[in-house]
């Protein structure tokens, strides 16, 4: 009985001993900061692309991607208006799915302004979260059917946050209305590549064949036996249907075919 009085005792006493050497929480302002992923490239800066031509010609003029956005040091207790800086800067290697030659995005053109009304009515971060999102609005134009461009922005200076101290810490967002490989396009199962062999895909199908759906599809042996002989019917069937137009090409005159590449 003594024994087990003396191990409640010790036990209290460390309780108390920690309750005195715990650290008050920080009582200033929060800091913000673009969450990233670290895969190899640019642990600082956070990606995001969007590509028009998967929605089709008709009616989508705009769309809106989420960055998520968190807070360290101290939760928001109000909100915070966000306040976002674009800026000019030389496109990051990621050749697997931007071309080299990207250019910088135009306010107004491929974007919303951020300091246009809109956004800023937009641009808010919640109180009392860890983490939140902002949305980027970015714009349908003529000139992303020819050339991916990209949108470099950072945060700038706030009223009631701070900016992480790091200067690296910025958001890229690639735009383009163009048909482009999937980084993880498999030669071995759909062959050799080609923007027409992609676009049939897309057309033949319920996916449009980005990253994700890609993905999905090569971790499912079923469904891509599927694909892979559904793709291989429809297009002896177009290719009839094309008569001496036919066999179906790409710009260079490759013919489209789903045989392996070994």
């Amino acid at each position: 009985m003594k024994y087990r009085f003396l191990i409640i005792l010790a036990s209290c006493l460390m309780v108390m001993s920690c309750s005195e050497d715990y650290p008050a929480t920080f009582e200033g302002d929060p800091y913000l900061i673009f969450p990233t992923d670290d895969h190899g490239y640019n642990i600082y800066v956070q990606q995001h692309f969007n590509n028009f031509y998967y929605y089709g010609q008709d009616g989508v003029d705009r769309d809106t991607i989420y960055v998520p956005l968190n807070a360290f040091g101290a939760i928001p207790k109000e909100e915070v208006a966000v306040k976002l800086e674009a800026f000019n800067s030389d496109t990051l290697s990621f050749p697997e799915r931007i071309d080299s030659a990207t250019e910088n995005a135009v306010p107004g053109v491929h974007y919303v302004p951020f300091e246009s009304q809109e956004m800023i009515n937009l641009l808010k971060y919640k109180a009392n979260v860890m983490e939140d999102s902002i949305p980027i609005i970015l714009l349908r134009d003529e000139s992303l059917k020819e050339t991916t461009f990209r949108l470099t922005f950072r945060l700038a200076e706030m009223e009631n946050a701070k900016v992480a101290d790091n200067d690296e810490n910025r958001v890229v967002v690639y735009i383009a209305d163009k048909i482009s490989r999937p980084s993880n396009w498999d030669f071995w199962y759909f062959g050799i590549y080609g923007d027409v062999k992609l676009d049939f895909m897309i057309n033949h199908s319920d996916l449009r064949w980005t990253e994700d759906d890609m993905e999905i599809v090569l971790s499912d042996s079923f469904l891509l036996a599927y694909y892979v002989y559904k793709f291989k019917e429809d297009l002896k069937k177009y290719n009839e249907g094309l008569g001496v137009n036919g066999p179906l090409r790409e710009a260079d005159g490759t013919v489209v075919t789903f045989d392996r590449t070994y």
